[in-house]
């Protein structure tokens, strides 16, 4: 069954709507769709639009997730994050130094893209808060990594936060204008192939 339209009448019913939290309900096709965001999400992720000066990488990974969590809920598009986060530690650019670090850097930092499923997706400005609410959700995560275990690669001059801040921002800042430029089109594309599925993105 997939996530109730935006337009319960119920706020508390609502959010539990957004959580879509009981897997019983999800259906095949939910389920589905989580196995083909976690395979998009490591082939995009493999595919390197460019490469910031400081290391970090743009690419779409992003797109899948939280297209997941708009259409069906924080808790699916959680689980496609998580299962991802594990799957990236094991391709390749993957880089651990500490496991709480790796936890930050991947399970934790794509489980986050789920909070976009709390937003109501119904035109432009509610997906981009909806990408912006993901983008600072997986932020706060590579920014605590960074802090904490990658203070040392700071220049003299620059604080040790605001090195983290401006590595993660560089390449996160590009990744979601992309990401909020093809995700519009591809969710008028789902209403026009399954309506009635899912959340309706209704311009």
């Amino acid at each position: 069954m997939s996530t109730p339209l935006a337009s319960a009448p119920a706020p508390a019913l609502d959010a539990r709507a957004r959580l879509n939290l009981n897997p019983a309900h999800w259906g095949v096709q939910a389920v589905a769709e989580i196995g083909v965001a976690i395979a998009l999400a490591a082939v995009l992720g493999q595919v390197r639009i460019f490469v910031m000066p400081q290391g970090g990488s743009v690419s779409l990974e992003l797109l899948p997730i939280i297209f997941l969590a708009v259409r069906r809920g924080v808790v699916p598009a959680a689980t496609a994050g998580l299962l991802y986060g594990l799957l990236q530690l094991g391709l390749p650019g993957a880089f651990v130094y500490h496991p709480a670090q790796a936890a930050l850097d991947y399970p934790l930092a794509f489980m986050s893209l789920a909070v976009a499923g709390f937003v109501d997706v119904r035109g432009w400005r509610s997906l981009t808060l909806a990408v912006t609410v993901a983008l600072l959700a997986r932020f706060v995560c590579h920014f605590l990594s960074g802090l904490i275990f990658f203070a040392a690669y700071a220049p003299g001059w620059e604080a040790p936060w605001l090195y983290a801040a401006t590595y993660n921002l560089l390449y996160l800042a590009p990744e979601g204008v992309l990401t909020t430029l093809l995700l519009w089109p591809l969710l008028k594309a789902y209403d026009a192939a399954f309506p009635g599925r899912g959340r309706r993105a209704e311009s």
